[in-house]
């Protein structure tokens, strides 16, 4: 069991691991505080840290890893702390995982705003009465319209178009229309 040297930044600390477990776990036993909401079987993406340096002393990604971050870690030096051993000495960055990192994370503006029960009420009255005014449209509730239709009143459908008649022609070439 070898043991190497992992700089965590930007505090500076030491933590001495060893190459046989993942980082997830290895910070966890050391009482660093890594999110993770799957428990280290890399389906969240929460335990993500950014190899500062020594990327050469990582294992290899899995395919989970490579599954849910690509493999763009040439351009993000990103992996998840649950699926990455180390070979060697590293630094890494967890910035992310930081208690004052996360509470500036929440919006200050999810504030609940609690109206009076008067503005309700009012609010409310208001609505009835919207509700309760009949529009000027005719098309509203037509079907409730006192008027009848006549009988004898035909209905234009088409917009009363008549069909025209179809030209066509017989054996002989002779067109005729009716």
């Amino acid at each position: 069991m070898s043991m190497h040297k992992v700089t965590l930044w930007p505090s500076g600390e030491t933590l001495e691991v060893s190459s046989e477990e993942n980082l997830l776990v290895q910070f966890k036993k050391s009482g660093k505080k890594i999110k993770s909401s799957c428990g280290g079987c890399a389906s969240c993406g929460d335990c993500v840290v950014i190899v500062k340096s020594g990327e050469s002393n990582l294992t290899p990604q899995t395919f989970e890893e490579l599954r849910l971050l690509g493999n763009v870690f040439h351009i993000t030096k990103e992996r998840l702390s649950c699926q990455t051993k180390i070979t060697g000495d590293v630094t890494i960055d967890v910035s992310a995982h930081e208690k004052n990192k996360s509470a500036e994370s929440v919006p200050k503006s999810t504030q609940t705003l609690l109206k009076k029960k008067i503005d309700v009420e009012n609010a409310v009255n208001q609505s009835k009465e919207k509700s309760e005014e009949k529009p000027s449209d005719t098309w509203y509730r037509h079907w409730e319209n006192k008027e009848e239709d006549a009988p004898n009143k035909a209905k234009k459908l088409g917009g009363n178009r008549r069909p025209k008649p179809f030209k066509y022609s017989d054996d002989s070439g002779n067109n005729d229309e009716n």
